[in-house]
């Protein structure tokens, strides 16, 4: 203040009026600076108040727009749905087709079974069992299950699923037994190709495509045919479906075919009481 005195007020001759202006100054500065904070925190509450109220005002001309768009989008869901249940009962229709007609079919196999006296096969007991795990690798496939001798399970039981054949029953035990896979590279299978019944064995290759070896003439064979068990060696029953040609290699008579069942897939299999030994009884 000193200072102030000495250089800004130098023009005011008489030291107490010189001190009372500098205090009047001073007092006005201050007045000023506290004026100024109070505007700004005055407009700092009105911004404030103005964000809070256009919000409002937005919230409220968005609140029919959104009930719009959820309404909407329901109204689309709903229509999906009636879709999906379009589509369901197309599907049960044509299931229902489908199964009229294998009935007819049955009953004109059963016809003409009775006039040629064809011998028909037996009826095999089954269970059906949970897969204990996969243990399955690069160098064997199988899988436990949880069955053994105590269900009535025996050696070389077909194992099968509602896509198709699984394996055989290969090691058992009191409560637990093992499946040998198709996969597997010791898994042998006699099947047949397509409806002119082309006979070989299926053989398991582990990671890749079992394969189709002793077939002599390839030249009936093509991509996509159905390939199912032929029943010969008493081990499996006949006409199990296996899975269809995938790779035919006539050069190299090569056949491989992709198995209609994954046991990745599965969580329980059957097990069907399939032995030569009933056959012969």
């Amino acid at each position: 203040m000193r200072s102030l005195e000495n250089n800004s007020f130098r023009f005011i001759k008489d030291n107490f009026l010189r001190t009372t202006v500098i205090t009047v100054v001073l007092i006005i500065l201050s007045l000023s600076l506290i004026y100024f904070d109070n505007t700004r925190k005055t407009f700092s509450d009105t911004r404030a108040t103005f964000r809070d109220l256009i919000l409002t005002i937005a919230s409220t001309i968005a609140s029919p727009a959104i009930f719009i768009e959820e309404g909407l989008y329901s109204i689309g869901e709903i229509n999906n749905l009636y879709d999906e249940l379009k589509e369901y009962k197309e599907e049960q229709s044509l299931t229902s087709d489908i199964f009229q007609e294998l009935s007819v079919l049955r009953q004109k196999v059963e016809i003409y079974e009775n006039d040629l006296n064809f011998i028909k096969d037996n009826e095999f007991r089954s269970i059906t069992v949970e897969i204990l795990a996969d243990t399955s690798n690069r160098y064997f496939s199988s899988i436990l299950l949880k069955a053994g001798e105590s269900s009535g399970v025996s050696e070389n039981n077909t194992i099968v699923s509602s896509r198709g054949l699984v394996g055989r029953v290969t090691e058992i035990g009191n409560k637990v037994s093992r499946g040998l896979l198709l996969s597997d590279i010791s898994s042998r299978v006699p099947v047949s190709i397509s409806s002119s019944e082309i006979q070989g064995i299926l053989i398991g290759q582990n990671l890749n495509r079992p394969k189709i070896n002793y077939i002599k003439n390839l030249n009936d064979i093509k991509v996509g045919d159905l390939v199912v068990t032929s029943g010969k060696g008493g081990i499996f029953p006949s006409n199990l479906v296996v899975g269809s040609v995938a790779i035919l290699d006539k050069k190299n008579q090569n056949i491989e075919v992709d198995l209609f069942v994954n046991p990745k897939n599965l969580s329980r299999v059957r097990i069907i009481n399939y032995q030569i030994e009933s056959l012969v009884e």
